[in-house]
């Protein structure tokens, strides 16, 4: 399992000021502390600027004092095609972008940087004419229409991580199973494309959030998840992660399982 650590964002008021401030000493730490708890790729998001010169200037910023304090590569996370292309201009290794969805205009103006740059793609089952279908008939659609554009552009499904989007059980008891067997049909149907998920706005409006996020991590591991973004530094969810590929039969011999023990992470 991949895990995207999510807490270079500018949604988070400190890290908005660390941003705003150009507090080098508080990003980097963040970075170093979710490398240090397991992340494989750190997710930046600096999406408070109105303009997209300004955005830029803060990944130009942002990802080479990133990398710098943190030798794994970046997810960059930008509506504008011109920050994208900034940052990866900038990034060493094999970077993912978040995210494109179903509208044409969005996979044309990504898919060739990520191709470009040989990139990983997060992709988004929603369009600006669907929004976010229903039924997971509906975003399975959204997904074949994505691949069968990524074809047209020789660009290779496995570096594709579909997201079936999650929804709050708060506002319908019946988003957890839409986006479960979302996951899974698009894992049978589209394989060798890979799936993705952040996972907390599971339990959002809901009381003991952690016990649903928990649960809830486990079956989309059980359903085929590659790749989860959460914050990596939640010791009790990544004491989770072995358990749940275990049980999932995601871990041969029990290898992983057995570390984990050994070095003390499901102690929590």
């Amino acid at each position: 399992m991949e895990i995207v650590g999510e807490k270079i964002n500018t949604t988070r008021q400190k890290v908005e000021e660390a941003v705003r401030g150009r507090n080098a000493a508080f990003i980097q730490e963040l970075a170093r502390a979710q490398a240090e708890a397991g992340a494989h790729y750190l997710e930046v998001n600096s999406g408070m600027p109105l303009y997209p010169e300004e955005e830029s200037e803060d990944f130009a910023w942002l990802v080479p004092l990133i990398q710098t304090a943190a030798d794994i590569p970046l997810c960059i996370d930008s509506a504008y095609p011109l920050v994208i292309e900034t940052a990866l201009k900038l990034h060493k290794g094999k970077a993912m972008i978040n995210s494109i969805n179903g509208d044409p205009y969005r996979i044309e103006s990504i898919l060739p940087l990520a191709k470009k740059f040989d990139c990983k793609v997060i992709a988004l089952t929603s369009s600006r004419e669907d929004g976010i279908p229903a039924t997971s008939s509906g975003r399975v659609e959204i997904a074949e229409k994505i691949a069968k554009m990524a074809q047209s552009h020789a660009f290779p499904l496995e570096n594709i991580y579909f997201d079936p989007l999650v929804l709050p059980l708060s506002t319908n008891d019946q988003n957890g199973r839409v986006f479960l067997e979302t996951m899974r049909e698009i894992k049978k149907s589209l394989s060798p494309a890979k799936t993705t998920s952040g996972l907390s706005n599971i339990s959002y409006g809901l009381p003991k959030r952690k016990r649903i996020n928990h649960a809830f991590l486990a079956l989309a591991v059980w359903c085929g998840m590659d790749a989860a973004i959460l914050d990596p530094t939640d010791k009790e969810i990544m004491a989770m992660l072995p358990v749940a590929e275990l049980i999932s039969g995601r871990d041969a011999d029990c290898m992983d399982y057995l570390t984990a023990y050994r070095k003390g992470k499901l102690n929590y």
